[in-house]
């Protein structure tokens, strides 16, 4: 690995990223990246560990690794904050990102990013080779995958309400992450509540290997599980612990919104992270406290 990479920390809707900057040179091997990913996010630093590399499709490459060393297709929230960074260093409102789940178009909405997500495809052979697993038969709104796979699920009898400690939540799904045959397992997003084109929502994620306070590819997925593929244009809205995130129906496509946050830039050095406290951010609002996008605020 190079003596010395930037290293960035930030998150989306409380989803935190370590991000490592590796375009000015040649990329640390896959095997130290593995290795990195282990150790800052089996941590408290981060979720998921970004790498941003050069791209001759876009304008950046997103790779996205978790605590399971494995290397994630796709991260909602990861690519809605490169989509920030790289909106505020080329003072642009339209980037491109390349991910292994394919080049994704993003927007500087003025109070948030929005990013394509793409299609979502419902695992239906994956779940019935599940046979008579006792979560069949409760309620249970599929499998789908909308860049990740997630198994979606409305409160079960054993956890009891929003509020549920964390430790419960995470010890009732996490036994769910490899029931089925989906390679790396998946993450589970659970539905508490669903209004008018609302849902709140927990995700255990598959990556973490925990419970995060938000998932933007849990959020799409529960809309799609709750309200099925909607009419173009059609506009809904997904609180989580974290924050609230816009996911939207448009030219066939879902789509993803909020405001991604940065918290501190430092270095990578042999091993140590230098992250100098007089640049740390203080922590915001999902969004700025404004008329038009107060539909983005934290829930409570």
């Amino acid at each position: 690995m190079p003596n010395a990479l930037t290293f960035e920390l930030g998150h989306t809707c409380r989803n935190h990223f370590a991000v490592l900057d590796c375009r000015d040179g040649g990329p640390p091997s896959d095997a130290a990246l593995q290795d990195l990913a282990e150790r800052l996010c089996t941590s408290a630093i981060a979720d998921d560990m970004l790498v941003l590399e050069h791209s001759d499709r876009a304008d950046v490459r997103l790779r996205i690794f978790g605590s399971d060393r494995r290397e994630a297709e796709f991260c909602g929230n990861g690519t809605l904050y490169t989509a920030a960074k790289l909106g505020r260093e080329l003072q642009r409102t339209h980037v491109t990102v390349e991910t292994a789940s394919g080049i994704k178009a993003a927007a500087d909405l003025g109070y948030a990013w929005k990013i394509e997500v793409g299609e979502v495809v419902t695992l239906d052979r994956e779940l019935a080779a599940l046979g008579e697993h006792p979560i069949i038969g409760k309620p249970l709104y599929g499998l789908l995958r909308a860049g990740e796979p997630h198994l979606v699920l409305y409160r079960p009898n054993e956890i009891d309400g929003f509020h549920v400690p964390r430790c419960d939540f995470e010890d009732f799904c996490r036994p769910l992450r490899d029931i089925t045959s989906v390679d790396g397992g998946v993450s589970v997003t659970m539905i508490f509540e669903i209004g008018f084109r609302s849902v709140l929502i927990r995700t255990f994620e598959r990556g973490a290997r925990r419970h995060t306070f938000s998932c933007g590819t849990g959020s799409v997925s529960a809309v799609a599980a709750v309200f099925g593929t909607p009419r173009n244009g059609s506009q809904f809205h997904v609180c989580a612990p974290g924050g609230g995130h816009d996911v939207s129906f448009e030219n066939d496509r879902w789509h993803l919104a909020a405001l991604p946050q940065p918290i501190g830039i430092g270095r990578l050095e042999d091993g140590m992270i230098r992250l100098p406290l007089d640049g740390l951010l203080r922590y915001q609002y999902a969004c700025p406290p404004s008329e038009s996008a107060a539909h983005l605020e934290p829930c409570e």
